[in-house]
């Protein structure tokens, strides 16, 4: 599982590199009990001071917060508590008893960062097609939430080369952007599609998580 993590340093999404250009200073890490609901608004106590309680919803910048969680199996052979440390875009990082990592931001933290998803994710496919170290895959088409790709491949090429490991990145870009957009961890999926170019067939398919849960079980 660790080179998981590599991939994600690889394709420019270590949640570092995601700095705001305000640089907030980052909380130091906590220890809890277990992990957070993967995406949650909650009110900041500040909002005791606006003399509301349990009335309208102020749209004040800072009153709410975000909370998003990702799974152990983006950080498993890693220190989770150096990778929560190592985030400069959220108030808050918190690591869970479950090896989770949950960030607290603001939602002008929380849009910036899905700003840097997006494009680290555009980034990656335009890397995979035009680097030219993956010579079979032609082409990359994806659906506006990037939990569907089609790679379009030449396949005698692909089948007689390691161009596959192309698609770990687009698994792993693909369901970070899925977890810090507020889908639950649990159930999230993001398919790839290998699409023969030349014939339109279909001829392989592969789901993540599912295919990062069988890569850490062997």
């Amino acid at each position: 599982m660790k080179k998981f993590a590599a991939i994600i340093a690889a394709s420019g999404l270590a949640l570092a590199a995601c700095s705001s250009d305000s640089e907030p200073e980052t909380e130091p890490v906590e220890e809890t009990g277990g992990a957070a609901d993967t995406m949650t608004e909650t009110q900041d106590t500040e909002e005791a001071e606006s003399g509301e309680e349990g009335g309208g919803v102020s749209v004040d910048e800072g009153l709410f917060d975000v909370e998003v969680t990702i799974p152990s199996s983006f950080f498993e052979g890693e220190d989770p508590e150096q990778v929560a440390a190592n985030v400069d875009n959220a108030e808050e990082a918190t690591v869970n008893d479950d090896g989770s990592i949950t960030y607290k931001m603001s939602k002008a933290q929380h849009e910036e960062m899905m700003e840097e998803v997006a494009t680290s994710v555009e980034e990656a496919t335009t890397t995979i097609t035009e680097s030219g170290d993956y010579p079979s895959i032609q082409a990359i088409e994806s659906s506006d939430n990037y939990d569907h790709f089609t790679v379009q491949v030449d396949c005698e090429a692909y089948e007689n080369s390691f161009d596959g490991f192309a698609t770990m990145t687009l698994g792993v870009v693909g369901s970070l952007y899925q977890l810090f957009n507020g889908e639950d961890p649990d159930s999230y999926e993001v398919i790839i599609e290998m699409e023969d170019v030349e014939t339109g067939e279909v001829f392989n398919t592969i789901t993540y998580p599912e295919a990062l849960e069988e890569m850490g079980e062997e």
